[in-house]
């Protein structure tokens, strides 16, 4: 029975996401996704915090702000198999970033972000695979699956001098997961998860300073689905799958009064948490899941030109080599994490002392990777759009 599951998942065993930097949001508002994700060493928003937690210090608070973010995400996906080529029919998904932050003293900032870091999902027609009929169930049933990963981050910042400061933050996390392929039927179910970040922020010389951020892997509990599988019947099924560790280092630059610029070099680790996985069913049943993703290495640039007073553009590049190996494509067809080149353009415009808004427009090119042992292959691209309002008092 074991054997029989490893072999089939090996053909249509599924991840659940696609978003950016392999499963992973360059942003979460339209001011991160306008830098192209470029934010560790110069924070945009009060939400930069979830991306390195000293952002609190650096964000020019007066006494007290937030920022409400919005976004619309277009990432269309294909599937070609030995039938042909398939579109998923799920192709608009809704994205949000939000944060508030008060400046408790000259050197004490404390803040709260939530967001949309990770996730969406894939919805393909039973067309996609061919039927084998040396199996006890057919196989040309629909993929469908969905994944989502809020973070809710509550963050304090320490400014030890007017070079330095320090954050540090909670990260609690809310996954959902639901997943339906010709091997299980998993209903959506949650589970939250804990983890920490730490972070600094250092002003080498005026104009110059540097940014470096850890978060740590965060542990989700484990699923529990009511599922039912071909092989294994109706039952209750249990799943564990954590969010990645991560680690960003990002140097930024101010030439001229008016323009500034960001580089940024951030790792994920993959391999730690999506390269095997076990579905576990009733009666000792094991499903293994082996999605063989590699850790991925994200290059990000960002840039704000400052047009004329009020009104500011933004620019920003972002690219990570896929962590789906050609040799893991039959393993990942719910998983088209396949996109590595983005561009991003923004505009933002402050209104008045207080208020000001952005608008973001972010395209990942057109990418595909082939199986190396099957004829199958899967490709995608993205379309992201994103609107934010900031206030600051």
């Amino acid at each position: 029975m074991k054997r029989l599951f490893f072999i089939f998942t090996l053909f249509v065993s599924i991840s659940t996401v696609l978003a950016t930097d392999g499963d992973q949001m360059i942003g979460i508002t339209a001011m991160q996704w306008a830098r192209g994700g470029a934010v560790v060493a110069s924070p945009v928003d009060i939400p930069s915090m979830l991306y390195n937690p000293a952002a609190l210090g650096e964000v020019g608070l007066g006494k007290l702000g937030f920022d409400l973010s919005l976004g619309v995400l277009n990432p269309p996906r294909k599937i070609t198999t030995v039938l042909g080529t398939t579109e998923s029919n799920s192709n608009l998904y809704m994205g949000m970033g939000n944060g508030f932050a008060a400046k408790l003293s000259d050197k004490i900032f404390l803040g709260i972000a939530a967001g949309g870091v990770a996730g969406m999902g894939v919805d393909f027609p039973s067309t996609t695979l061919p039927d084998n009929p040396n199996t006890p169930f057919p196989e040309n049933t629909s993929i469908v699956t969905k994944k989502g990963l809020l973070k809710i981050v509550p963050t304090v910042a320490f400014k030890a001098s007017d070079k330095l400061v320090i954050g540090v933050s909670l990260q609690i996390g809310q996954q959902s997961l639901a997943l339906k392929t010709p091997a299980f039927i998993m209903p959506q179910t949650e589970a939250y998860g804990f983890g920490g970040a730490f972070g600094i922020i250092y002003h080498i010389l005026p104009g110059l300073q540097v940014g470096l951020s850890y978060t740590s892997k965060m542990s989700i509990a484990e699923y529990t689905f009511n599922g039912t599988s071909p092989m294994a019947g109706e039952g209750k099924y249990t799943m564990k799958m954590n969010s990645p560790q991560h680690a960003a280092f990002g140097m930024a630059f101010k030439p001229m009064p008016r323009l500034q610029m960001e580089a940024d070099v951030k790792w994920y680790n993959f391999s730690d948490v999506m390269d095997k996985v076990e579905l576990k069913g009733p009666n000792g049943a094991i499903i293994p899941l082996s999605f063989g993703w590699d850790d991925q290495i994200v290059y990000a640039l960002g840039a704000n030109f400052k047009v004329i007073p009020g009104v500011c553009l933004r620019a920003g590049y972002n690219y990570g080599k896929t962590p789906i190996g050609e040799e893991d494509v039959n393993n990942n067809l719910g998983s088209i994490a396949v996109v590595e080149h983005h561009v991003s353009v923004g505009i933002s415009k402050k209104w008045n002392d207080t208020c000001s808004s952005t608008l973001s427009f972010t395209h990942g090119f057109h990418n595909e990777v082939a199986s190396n042992t099957t004829p199958n292959k899967i490709e995608a691209e993205q379309n992201i759009g994103f609107l934010q309002f900031s206030f600051r008092l």
